[in-house]
């Protein structure tokens, strides 16, 4: 009879069990597991990159130039700084871990909003013709697009209860100065719990200051910054020719991107601009006209040589051979 009665508990005893976990998911709500997943995809592509960096020899390509803008987009008094706020983490990210980039902080403190066409979007050809001369390549745009409150029901029946969250959007556009096109352009989101007296506490005070949004800023620019660097890895370095003498060529890039006497550079034309039905201008790329040698650089500046008459003008692109 003994027997018996364990048969029959056994079942029981592991129903109880399912049932419980099934009120833990349901309690701990869904978005604990999307954050987790969200969490161990950003950990698998840095563990990557730094597989890649381990193995990729040092100096085997040159630096991109980037200038870093940051908009706050938001008329809350209290997210005031956050321009500041995305400069300084992202700097600090892409020094310590993006060895493609090199930081233009001159340009980033004039240019505190990109020129933008009617229709609001930013002007990415009149951002080009900016850069170029200065040697930059990218320009990457952080704009604060959302940060409100969310509350949710969890759990089952007798067990529910309100959640309260953080969120925080973050729009990242990057724009390339040799077309003058987005190399890239997304949303990202963060989250954190929020205790429910601090909610009502923010909700009471009627905005949501930037000190309370920064650990979610936080990790918001790391994958901002990682998002970065990526598409500079990606993408191969361009120079830009600002001045033709003869066979002679000026570069707004020198040794600090890594250019060197002796680097031999292929020279394109410098092609022509095409207005798509927007009205926004882009820049087509020119052919191949020829290879240079830099015969000498300074810090942003270089100059290199034709090796044959060629029709070269200022606007022309180079690429490392």
């Amino acid at each position: 009879m003994a027997t018996e009665t364990r048969t029959r508990c056994g079942p029981l005893r592991i129903a109880a069990v399912l049932l419980g976990l099934v009120f833990f998911l349901i309690g701990t709500g869904c978005t604990t597991v999307k954050d987790a997943a969200k969490g161990t995809a950003r950990t698998v592509s840095e563990s990557s990159r730094k597989v890649v960096d381990a193995i990729t020899p040092g100096g085997s390509d040159l630096k991109k130039t980037v200038v870093l803008i940051g908009i706050e987009g938001r008329a809350e008094p209290g997210l005031a700084g956050f321009d500041t706020h995305f400069r300084q983490a992202l700097s600090e990210y892409l020094r310590k871990e993006c060895r493609e980039a090199l930081l233009d902080e001159t340009v980033g403190a004039i240019v505190k909003s990109p020129p933008r066409l009617a229709s609001g979007q930013i002007d990415g050809f009149s951002l080009a013709m900016m850069g170029r001369p200065r040697g930059v390549n990218f320009f990457v745009i952080g704009s604060l697009t959302d940060v409100r409150f969310l509350d949710e029901k969890t759990g089952f029946w007798l067990w529910k209860k309100t959640r309260y969250r953080l969120r925080v959007a973050l729009r990242l556009e990057i724009v390339d100065s040799a077309s003058g096109t987005k190399a890239f352009d997304e949303s990202l989101w963060e989250e954190s719990i929020v205790d429910e007296m601090r909610y009502e506490e923010l909700k009471e005070a009627g905005d949501i200051p930037l000190t309370e949004i920064a650990p979610v800023t936080g990790r918001l620019l790391k994958e901002a910054g990682l998002k970065t660097c990526e598409v500079l890895r990606s993408q191969p370095w361009q120079g830009f020719v600002t001045a033709v003498d003869r066979n002679r060529l000026t570069l707004s890039a020198g040794s600090g991107v890594g250019l060197t006497p002796g680097s031999v550079l292929e020279v394109f034309d410098k092609g022509r601009v095409v207005e798509n039905k927007d009205g926004q201008r882009f820049l087509s790329p020119g052919e191949k006209i020829g290879e240079a040698r830099v015969e000498s650089v300074a810090a942003d500046r270089a100059e290199a040589v034709l090796d044959q008459a060629a029709p070269a003008a200022a606007g022309g692109t180079v690429r490392l051979r």
